[in-house]
């Protein structure tokens, strides 16, 4: 009983951090790219602006208490599979993953086709192999191959949320979305980088390491292979990854809009799968939020 307090929270405590971590760094990111990123590099402009730490700390507002507080409750968030039931949104939401993942797909295999095609200029006398290799075309078309296989999971989870059907019969496909993002991380470390200077390439990494974390126990936990205890990482790793999304893609979407497109990183397009992405993690945590405040609540009436 006397640790009784620490086994419960409700869930949506959670998002009030998330909420207050993305409201304050958006318009300063916004802000950031119009002022001091370089538009070629990514880079900082000034690696010294006022602005930096202040954005730093909003960072670590939205990633650390977030993971500590699902930590500290991990005996309580979540207890039960919140599927079996019909949930109209969720399917729209799934549906819409893989139309995200379908058009990352169709950019990078346009990517891996030009350099396998330059392969004669480019390549230097290196075999094809070492020359895919070494350019990160290989690794574009590995992102390419899994994003296609990710499309497909989340459409049997968009049915299967559709109908009520439980998902945890596509234990292979559960895992493409981890591939996609191992694949997607590869190719970037092989663009120039300035881990001290670094801006857009550094939020990035980001996200992609917390969405490759976040799926890692999402496969887990639905596909029902080893995931009881771990849908605390879900919160841990998925609020993380939903703020790192929305930082890259709201503001390059804003500064596009706003007629100044040419601030942003050559290397850092905007891409449709990262709002995508967002939407369906915040779904995947709001959806499992309802049912643990419904179990917390009939403990307390009992």
């Amino acid at each position: 009983m006397k640790n009784q307090k620490y086994e419960t929270i409700n869930p949506f405590i959670l998002f009030v951090f998330f909420l207050v971590a993305v409201i304050l760094a958006l318009p300063l990111r916004v802000y950031q790219l119009m002022t001091n990123v370089e538009a070629g590099t990514g880079f900082w402009a000034n690696a010294s602006h006022f602005t930096i730490p202040v954005f730093y700390a909003i960072l670590a507002l939205g990633v650390v208490i977030p993971f500590l507080l699902s930590l500290m409750y991990k005996r309580g968030l979540g207890k039960e599979n919140a599927f079996g039931e019909k949930k109209i949104f969720g399917g729209v939401v799934s549906f819409l993953n893989a139309i995200g993942l379908a058009v990352n797909a169709i950019s990078r295999y346009g990517d891996f086709s030009e350099m396998y095609f330059n392969y004669g200029t480019s390549s230097d006398g290196a075999s094809m192999f070492s020359y895919l290799s070494k350019s990160g075309a290989l690794s574009m078309g590995l992102e390419a191959f899994f994003a296609v296989l990710s499309a497909i999971f989340f459409i049997m989870l968009g049915v299967a949320l559709l109908t009520g059907k439980d998902p945890s019969e596509y234990k292979l496909l559960a895992i493409m979305p981890v591939f996609w993002a191992i694949f997607r991380i590869m190719h970037r470390f092989m663009r120039k980088i300035s881990f001290l200077n670094v801006s857009e390439l550094f939020l990035e990494l980001l996200m992609i390491v917390f969405l490759l974390m976040f799926f890692m126990a999402f496969a887990q936990v639905t596909a029902k292979v080893n995931g009881k205890g771990l849908e605390w990482k879900l919160f841990a790793y998925g609020l993380p990854a939903a703020m790192f999304c929305l930082l890259c893609f709201i503001p390059r979407l804003v500064v596009t809009v706003l007629g100044k497109g040419d601030f942003i990183a050559s290397d850092s397009s905007i891409e449709a799968v990262d709002l995508t992405m967002a939407l369906f993690v915040l779904f995947a945590l709001v959806d499992r939020s309802k049912v643990f405040r419904q179990e917390i609540t009939s403990k307390k009436a009992d």
